[in-house]
């Protein structure tokens, strides 16, 4: 009797004060007296400690507008994906800028995703129809056996590091989420364009100063990070010049994104029949395209050239599409051509596609054919981040540590070995055959243009991986899934209207 007196005391209570807190915070937004309190006294109490204690003044800052970024994100699901990808392409930089290139950026990446999981939870919004679509599609079925292959591999008896596994396994659920999230949040045409949007005002941004970047110098914050470490200064300072990065971690992440970005959106433009738009459209497709060539990254150059080859054979049935390649070949038959030869960007990007007359393509194939032997002797691999930099640091001592594969495949198979590569291998023929058929079996014009970019911009990563570790980073993980889920769900949208996309 007592207990149950003081249960109804505690509701009495507790229930005001609750719902007064769901009120002001929730639906009101603090846009209510009790708000205009409550912000006044954090002001206040900011300005005292910058004014009397500078360093405990901009720690209370920073964890104020973190919070507030974290509270945002779980009360509104589309802030929190828009932050996710804006915070993917500058987080590098604020990195370097404020915290000399210590933040985790990763973890701070992985809270943004769980906070905006969360939100769906918060805002009420029914899943379960969304989910059972999900769970049912070939895609996420290929996508959980690769993860849970991956995940027993951790428990490989050749890699001894239980670090590398709890970074595996935090790194697919992030994966898993963000795909999840992107296909949920794509319920309507009008929700891909404020994707699209999104992105391509943040290529462009990026685009934009990695472009600054050569024409004006790097900042010597910039250089300073740049000199700072002697293998990275031997990756970015090439023929006399520096490689760009914008505000991404290296030059590579950089030149991967504008290619596989400059793809997608140059196919949206050859499509788009508004002249504002189509001029806006080739307006940032330059300057993504002058970004990708300023950072050196000839993988990107193969990206560009390997996507638009894919977007010929879907669509080379239509005049557009043969008015473009005869243009796109004449264009690259120029800049093969032109007597230009001391330009160090236009030097590298022939050197793109010299073949094995290159003398890096050389040694990588020596690598690789020095190391075949151990991928047939170990079917499951050597262990998860027991190659390169991360098999020095979590698996000293082990065979493989220190070898640059300089290869996603190659990575792939020697670390989860050929029955992992061979998974894996299946998984992005899936994503491929999912796009390929949508474009054939669409009935909608504007859909089948979405469904060309996204699967020649999926090809584009996939290119990339012979040369480069090019999926898997935050920067492209906002790009790269989210293009996947628009695949997903573009088959629900197949019906007459137009879907513009800025």
């Amino acid at each position: 009797m007592n207990n149950n007196r003081i249960t109804n005391t505690r509701a009495r209570v507790l229930y005001p004060v609750i719902r007064l807190l769901e009120d002001t915070f929730l639906d009101k937004k603090l846009y209510n007296w009790i708000g205009l309190i409550f912000v006044a006294g954090i002001a206040a109490g900011e300005g005292y400690l910058l004014a009397r204690h500078l360093l405990q003044g901009i720690m209370v800052l920073a964890g104020s507008i973190g919070i507030s970024v974290l509270l945002w994100a779980m009360l509104n699901t589309w802030a929190g994906y828009t932050i996710i990808i804006c915070y993917s392409f500058i987080a590098y930089l604020i990195s370097r800028f404020f915290f000399n290139d210590t933040l985790a950026v990763a973890v701070l990446t992985d809270i943004l995703i769980v906070a905006t999981l969360f939100s769906f939870f918060v805002k009420g919004q029914a899943l379960r129809a969304d989910f059972q679509t999900f769970t049912r599609s070939p895609v996420f079925v290929w996508t959980l056996i690769v993860y849970c292959y991956v995940t027993i591999d951790c428990f490989n008896p050749y890699g001894h590091s239980s670090e590398m596994a709890t970074l595996t396994i935090r790194k697919n659920l992030e994966t898993l989420f963000l795909l999840f999230i992107s296909y949920a949040l794509f319920n309507d045409r009008e929700a891909v364009r404020k994707y699209l949007k999104v992105l391509f005002i943040m290529c462009v941004v990026v685009g934009f100063y990695g472009c600054f970047q050569q024409w004006h110098g790097l900042f010597d914050y910039e250089r300073a990070w740049a000199m700072a470490d002697e293998t990275r200064f031997g990756l970015l300072f090439i023929n006399g010049d520096f490689r760009k990065f914008s505000s991404f971690n290296d030059p590579t992440a950089y030149g991967i994104v504008m290619a596989a970005a400059s793809v997608f959106f140059i196919i949206i433009a050859i499509h788009e029949k508004n002249k504002k738009t189509r001029r806006i459209l080739i307006g940032g497709i330059i300057i993504m395209l002058l970004g990708m060539a300023y950072s050196g990254t000839r993988t990107a150059n193969l990206m560009v050239v390997g996507g638009i080859m894919m977007f010929i054979l879907l669509s080379f049935n239509k005049k557009s599409t043969r008015v473009f390649t005869v243009v796109a070949a004449l264009i690259f038959a120029a800049l093969m051509n032109v007597p230009v030869y001391n330009n160090p960007t236009l030097n590298r990007f022939r050197s793109s596609f010299q073949g094995s007359e290159d003398e890096s393509y050389k040694v990588r194939n020596l690598s690789r054919k020095f190391i075949q032997p151990y991928i047939y002797a170990h079917p499951i691999g050597g262990g998860l981040g027991t190659t390169g930099v991360h098999g020095a640091l979590f698996n000293p001592g082990h065979y493989l540590a220190g070898f640059q594969t300089d290869s996603g495949y190659l990575k792939k198979a020697l670390e989860t070995g050929w029955i992992g590569l061979a998974i894996i291998c299946i998984l992005y023929f899936t994503f491929l055959r999912e796009g390929i058929k949508g474009y054939f079996r669409c009935k909608d014009e504007q859909i089948r243009v979405v469904y060309a970019a996204a699967t020649s911009s999926i090809l584009t990563f996939y290119i990339a991986e012979f040369a480069q570790d090019a999926i898997g980073q935050i920067t492209d993980l906002v790009v790269y899934y989210p293009i996947i889920a628009i695949i997903m769900k573009l088959k629900q949208f197949d019906k007459p209207g137009e879907l513009k996309t800025v």
